[in-house]
């Protein structure tokens, strides 16, 4: 694949961050300093990801990986494909903007070269993931489509019909297994992607609400932090709904937004799922609250542990759980132990330091540009031809 080529999917891959940025804004939290420890998290996977990912596309193809991947539960998913380049890329962005004065000429010819060899994966892997077969949700029209029809099948077999009372309590639970997951992550959202939407008629679809890594206290522990004595039900969950006269769109982030917000009386079915010993079973709707209760116990639990921690030890530890994300590719071929999870010492004394005292990067800067200056420069530089 030729520079050009390349940055074509920096282009978009920019276009797409700047969509989400301008639906979320800057991320805010009460507990986390959260644009601090993203910008540090951002850095070390700039240094270090390549290497984590050679050894993953040298022991799988990321065709193989996204075929594999479009089934319920997985946690290769729309999310996890937006970190392979939404994290480098932020990175990269501070690199070239504080390191090379803006010149993307300046930046390391090596690191340009990784830069390219990763995005032609990425490419790879979401091009094969999507049903579309384009790479991102944003390049789908906002649509987040990955199963075939054996996989809605099993959904739509297992759908029950429910009342109003029925669906307000379940997407009760549903915000507070949300809350627990968010949390546990430093307040990101990565134990939890949305899927769809799947046209069931002219005027009702499928979506799918899937939470993984909860902590139900078997195998290993996912977070330092995240062995609480509430103990979910099991570490996987999925929340199938079917609605009726309504819309919904997608982001790469894997958030969903349906319209009308309120929409717990268009909801006519619902289904849950788990997996157990490797395969999906079905659960039943009244097996739910008992995760809630658990999820409400957990983030108890955890506010109670992240309200001691000072911001050096809030801001690694987010750093951590961004980095650790990529832990989800690694799984799958066998060599998450094998890599160090921990946030660099050279990043540490490089960039703590400042974010201790300072709430943003100096490069997000580059977020505020008018749209006719990010079409020559988009935010996520281009490599030089």
């Amino acid at each position: 694949m030729d520079i050009s080529e390349t940055n074509k999917m920096i282009q978009h891959i920019s276009d797409t961050f700047s969509e989400i940025l301008a639906e979320r804004g800057l991320l805010e939290s009460e507990i986390f300093p959260t644009n601090e420890y993203i910008s540090v998290s951002c850095y070390h996977t700039y240094y270090h990801l390549y290497d984590v990912m050679k050894q993953v596309w040298e022991k799988t193809s990321p065709e193989k990986l996204a075929k594999q991947s479009k089934v319920l539960l997985s946690e290769i998913h729309a999310l996890s494909i937006t970190y392979l380049w939404l994290y480098y890329s932020l990175g990269r962005m501070g690199i070239v903007f504080d390191k090379c004065d803006s010149n993307p000429k300046e930046e390391a010819e090596e690191k340009q070269k990784h830069w390219q060899w990763m995005l032609e994966k990425w490419h790879k892997l979401g091009t094969t993931y999507f049903n579309t077969e384009k790479p991102t949700v944003a390049a789908s029209g906002g649509k987040n489509l990955a199963f075939d029809e054996d996989v809605l099948n099993w959904i739509k077999d297992k759908l029950e019909p429910v009342g109003i009372d029925q669906v307000k309590k379940i997407r009760r639970i549903m915000g507070q297994i949300e809350l627990y997951a968010f949390m546990d992550e430093c307040e990101a959202r990565a134990k939890l992607i949305d899927h769809g939407p799947y046209r069931i008629s002219e005027d009702e679809f499928l979506v799918m609400t899937e939470f993984t890594r909860l902590h139900d206290g078997k195998g290993d522990l996912w977070l330092p932090w995240s062995d609480t004595e509430a103990k979910l039900p099991s570490a996987k969950l999925g929340v199938a709904m079917t609605i009726e006269g309504a819309s919904a769109t997608f982001n790469d982030i894997g958030t969903m937004t349906i319209e009308p917000g309120d929409y717990s009386n268009l909801v006519t079915s619902i289904a849950a799922y788990t997996e157990r010993g490797n395969k999906i079973i079905p659960l039943g709707l009244d097996e739910l609250p008992a995760y809630g209760d658990a999820a409400e116990a957990a983030l108890s639990e955890l506010y109670m542990k992240f309200a001691d921690w000072d911001k050096k030890k809030l801001m690694l530890a987010g750093a951590v759980a961004y980095w650790r994300g990529f832990a989800r590719y690694t799984d799958k071929v066998g060599i998450t132990g094998k890599i160090d999870w921990s946030i660099s010492q050279s990043v540490i004394d490089e960039y703590v330091p400042f974010f201790m005292d300072n709430d943003a990067d100096p490069a997000f800067i580059r977020f505020g540009r008018f749209d006719d200056e990010m079409e020559e420069d988009p935010t996520l530089y281009l490599l030089p031809e």
